[in-house]
């Protein structure tokens, strides 16, 4: 049996997608993978410049589309890169794996983890520049867009900029930071992750019984448990994938579930928000907390 796995074209994307193949094979040797390259109109849009603004879905409407047409078998997303609603006709079989979620800041080796005065940081994430300035408000930012190893070749040619915000998964799944470049995790504390960051998401047609069998065994319930809190949340709160907005959850010693959220503040700054809830019911969690700080 052979499997069409859809993918964008980016080295991140490839490696990642190359990761889930090999899990399939591992559990179903009799499966085969192959990778079908789809380019999505957030590849296209970060070909624009800098000041491209990202939409909603960009990096998986073009994979949805080609797995309702019936281009491909099932498709393989960054988490955070996936809108709260998917179309009926697809469900989220498996989130596989979940690597670090925290953000990092990268900078000149040489150069301090602490920005100085009007340094320059370079992100292309609302929520991350938020938080950034919140923290370090005599810094300035940059816009940036492109992938991941393009965002740390612009850093290295850039000479007035200090540094960059990415998110620690990508770094770490093309094998760290570009020589020349040194880097520094942050705390879940303070900059606070985009829903689903560092999970994989894999995606395929709901009447696939079949392929829905092969790619639960993917499937690992602590990772969805998080990224449904995460979700839950953000879907409540309202907006999209580059609402300036993060939510981190993570099962507890005791076998709870704890989701600690960050949304900009009505009046300036930030409102940070957390509850504690069980394992079984993690929407349930992200829409609770939602509605209590809605509720001011």
């Amino acid at each position: 049996m052979k499997l069409r796995l859809g993918t964008r074209g980016s080295p991140l994307a490839l490696r990642q997608a190359k990761g889930v193949a090999e899990k399939i094979h591992h559990l179903s040797p009799h499966v085969g993978v192959e990778q079908v390259i789809v380019k999505t109109s957030g590849d296209e849009r970060s070909e624009f410049g800098d000041h491209a603004p990202e939409q909603v879905g960009e990096f998986s409407s073009a994979l949805e589309r080609e797995l309702i047409h019936g281009k491909v078998d099932f498709v393989v997303h960054s988490a955070k890169d996936l809108p709260t609603k998917i179309p009926q006709e697809l469900v989220v079989e498996a989130y596989p794996e979940r690597v670090d979620p925290r953000d990092v800041v990268l900078v000149k080796t040489g150069h301090s983890f602490q920005p100085g005065s009007g340094a320059v940081v370079g992100t292309g994430s609302p929520r991350r520049e938020m938080l950034w300035k919140n923290r370090w408000p005599e810094s300035s930012s940059h816009p940036i867009r492109g992938n991941v190893d393009r965002r740390m070749q612009r850093l290295l040619r850039e000479d007035k900029w200090w540094g960059i915000l990415l998110a620690a998964a990508g770094v770490e799944r093309l094998g760290g930071p570009l020589e020349g470049l040194s880097m520094e995790r942050l705390g879940v504390d303070w900059m606070t992750p985009a829903p689903g960051q560092g999970a994989l998401a894999v995606e395929c047609r709901t009447k696939d019984n079949v392929i829905r069998e092969i790619l639960r065994e993917l499937d690992q319930t602590d990772v969805r448990a998080c990224v449904t809190a995460e979700k839950g949340f953000l879907q409540k709160w309202g907006g999209g994938c580059s609402e300036s907005l993060g939510a981190f959850a993570q099962i507890l010693s005791n076998g709870t579930l704890h989701l600690q959220v960050a949304v900009s503040g009505a009046k300036g700054g930030i409102r940070r928000g957390q509850m504690e809830g069980p394992i079984t019911e993690p929407e349930l969690l992200g829409v609770r907390l939602a509605e209590e700080m809605q509720r001011g």
